[in-house]
């Protein structure tokens, strides 16, 4: 493709994938019924763009219910110079879609691909001559120089920090330094999205999210370091300003921070808490955190700046299962971590891993046990998944648990099943009959039936909350079960 040359200021059109991909194994059903939260990555980005007064719009596919199909008329009519597009993993399939429909309605606008699974295999994307360009990192000076360059302020494919097919040939240009001052970018344009469109079974509408951090120092086995171990924080009071924001300009009742570990740092925290007393600013908010980056005057603060609940990885259920896993973390620390949290009245989730490299039953039965004694109000467990730049998948590909590079063939081939890792002593049937068990013995405990039906019958917004509960873990079961049903029969029909 040629140099993008527009007489006017170049307009930028973002589109949001249909999350649903991102959140196999559920049923779509199922999957709409969890939740449809704002993406905060193309929403920043558009922010930067707005800044520097370029036009731009976002066009979210999953909040707005369109298919892809029904989608190209709306491109067209927006005229873009530029679409954006960012995709995770299991989300390249759906991308890959949007980009076809893009190039088909709009030949010579620019398609730009970026987020985590661009980073590690922007080369491979870039096999498809639907996508122009790769972002490779932290997206925002890259693509305002992109922008900038279309505007005629430059080269536009020997950018730092893209990846960029030109006369035929795909090209890696140089990085990108990280970016450092996270405070130098403007707030996520919320407003550019359709904020009434976003739900989560677990919190109120209207909702909003937001990060206060990137990066992360730690090295779990299962989990991609894709940008940055080191990690950059935004202060607190651009953060505190930025959630006064969401309260004044859309109402928000509550406010999901999706840092990676938002208690890391504890005297940050703290100030984080005294910045939001002081202000009297009054909205729930609720964070992800490590067990071993939480303590009980922490968590004290955290409640009464209006933290209602606290989502913790706890992944294995025995010390040696962690130990592999590398996660850094004690069992006591585990205990000790979800009692601090309900002893202060916080509501509690914690994410378990079923099955991984050298795991067998009764680490899965561990597992259970574990999820069942630490009276969280909430569990979610996942099949081990060796998604891309992780030693979980560099083990599978070494043990040979996977034959092939998979992810790399998955980009270039567009898509294809998710693989969980089935290992001598785990395949795929059971890892899947082991999720099902631990969410019914999690779920249908008779304490934990009885405080959902005490919070039931508080208010109508908690009823829905449960009854919504009931629908996935029926779609979770059920699936699993039909699923179950149909090998048998294709097994039982193939050996007549």
């Amino acid at each position: 493709m040629g140099p993008v040359v527009t007489p006017r200021k170049p307009r930028t059109l973002f589109i949001k994938y249909h999350e649903i991909a991102d959140q196999q194994p559920m049923s779509e059903k199922a999957a709409a019924k969890f939740g449809i939260f704002p993406t905060l990555s193309l929403a920043t980005l558009a922010a930067v763009l707005r800044e520097h007064d370029y036009p731009v719009k976002i066009l979210d596919l999953h909040a707005l219910n369109i298919p892809v199909r029904d989608a190209a008329s709306m491109v067209a009519d927006a005229r873009p110079d530029v679409v954006g597009l960012t995709c995770k993993t299991l989300g390249w399939p759906a991308v890959l879609e949007i980009a076809r429909m893009v190039k088909a309605a709009l030949p010579e606008c620019l398609v730009v691909l970026g987020g985590p699974h661009t980073s590690i295999y922007a080369r491979e994307s870039l096999s498809f001559d639907c996508f122009d360009m790769a972002v490779i990192g932290d997206g925002e000076e890259t693509f305002l120089d992109i922008i900038r360059a279309i505007d005629g302020g430059g080269d536009l494919w020997e950018i730092p920090g893209t990846c960029v097919r030109r006369d035929g040939e795909v090209v890696t240009n140089a990085p990108r330094p990280v970016v450092a001052n996270l405070d130098a970018f403007p707030m996520a344009a919320l407003d550019l999205l359709p904020m009434e469109r976003y739900h989560c079974l677990t919190v109120p509408k209207p909702f909003s999210t937001l990060v206060t951090s990137r990066g992360c120092p730690w090295h779990c086995g299962f989990c991609s370091q894709v940008y940055s171990e080191r990690l950059r924080f935004r202060s607190v009071e651009r953060v505190v300003d930025e959630m006064a924001w969401h309260v004044d300009r859309f109402g928000v009742r509550e406010i999901v921070i999706f840092d990676e570990t938002f208690t890391v740092g504890r005297a940050r925290v703290m100030k984080f808490c005294e910045e939001v007393i002081d202000r009297g600013l009054h909205v729930a908010f609720n964070i992800r955190a490590r067990v071993d980056a939480v303590d009980r005057p922490m968590l004290e603060a955290l409640k009464e700046a209006g933290c209602r609940s606290i989502h913790m990885g706890v992944e294995g259920g025995s010390q040696r299962m962690l130990d592999i896993m590398r996660k850094g973390i004690t069992l006591e620390q585990v205990r000790s971590a979800f009692q601090a949290a309900r002893d202060v009245g916080l509501e509690t989730r914690g994410y378990f891993i079923i099955g991984y490299f050298d795991a067998g039953p009764e680490d899965v039965e561990d597992v259970i046990r574990l999820s069942t004694s630490l009276d969280m109000d909430y569990a979610s467990f996942a099949v081990a998944t060796p998604l891309p730049a992780t030693e979980l998948y560099d083990v599978a590909l070494q043990r040979g648990y996977l034959k092939t590079d998979y992810w790399k063939a998955y980009t270039r081939n567009g898509g294809g099943p998710v693989p969980h890792l089935e290992t001598e002593r785990l395949d795929a049937g059971t890892l899947k009959n082991y999720r099902t068990k631990a969410y019914l013995k999690f779920y249908l405990r008779p304490e934990i039936m009885l405080r959902r039906a005490y919070h039931a019958s508080r208010s109508m917004r908690s009823l829905i909350d449960v009854m919504g509960g009931v629908s996935v873990l029926k779609e979770v079961v059920v699936g699993n079960l039909e699923e179950r049903f149909n090998q048998r029969s294709r097994t039982s029909y193939h050996s007549r």
